[in-house]
């Protein structure tokens, strides 16, 4: 019962948080209509940029193992170069506009950037490790509830051996040749972003 009335709380926390946030998009946009269009496409880019930085970077490191195997440059490998340059040029730029912002425009773009990261990498890890978000997710709710900073401290160890167990998980996958070394520091990279992004919003509260 305490866990039904403790979800039906935070669904209507978050119905409510929506509706905050969508008020403070309209009033940005109002206030200035540029700058605020900026400010989004900010919040947008540092959302969705790391996912495709990720996987192009999985591409490059098995295009790189190819190309050396064939002993010449691939097309795919030139491409691959090219796409994780462009996007680490795009995602330093947007992290530099966004150091820039303050108060409001600075809580809209992250809350864009934070909302986008987990969709796009849950929807990447899900396939292949469910058990990581399932307990993800258990430990957010011990994030929320935890009030003393020990067991802050208590919490953050336990996603700490969450985030390794995965790791380790996808590494023993590799070995044995279910993915590519190019996949599988694309799922380990997915899977630190998450823990760490995780550890950065409950001590930030």
């Amino acid at each position: 019962m305490d866990l039904l009335v403790l979800l039906k709380h935070q669904s209507t926390n978050i119905r409510d948080a929506a509706f905050a946030f969508r008020d403070d998009i309209m009033r940005l946009l109002r206030a200035s209509p540029v700058f605020g269009g900026i400010v989004l496409a900010t919040g947008v880019v540092l959302g969705l940029v790391p996912i495709l930085l990720w996987q192009y970077f999985g591409n490059f490191v098995d295009a790189s193992f190819a190309s050396r195997g064939v002993g010449t440059m691939t097309s795919e490998l030139s491409q691959s170069a090219i796409a994780v340059a462009g996007l680490s040029v795009l995602l330093i730029a947007a992290g530099a506009y966004f150091l820039q912002t303050k108060a409001l425009s600075r809580a809209i773009a992250s809350t864009i950037a934070v909302v986008a990261i987990f969709g796009t990498h849950i929807v990447t890890l899900l396939p292949i490790e469910k058990s990581f978000i399932i307990f993800l997710a258990i430990l957010a709710i011990g994030f929320h509830v935890a009030r003393h900073r020990a067991a802050l401290i208590a919490v953050s160890g336990v996603l700490i051996l969450l985030s390794i167990s995965a790791i380790s998980d996808i590494l023993y996958m590799m070995s044995h040749r279910s993915m590519t070394v190019g996949s599988a520091m694309e799922y380990c990279l997915v899977i630190l972003t998450l823990s760490t992004i995780s550890a950065w919003i409950a001590h930030r509260k």
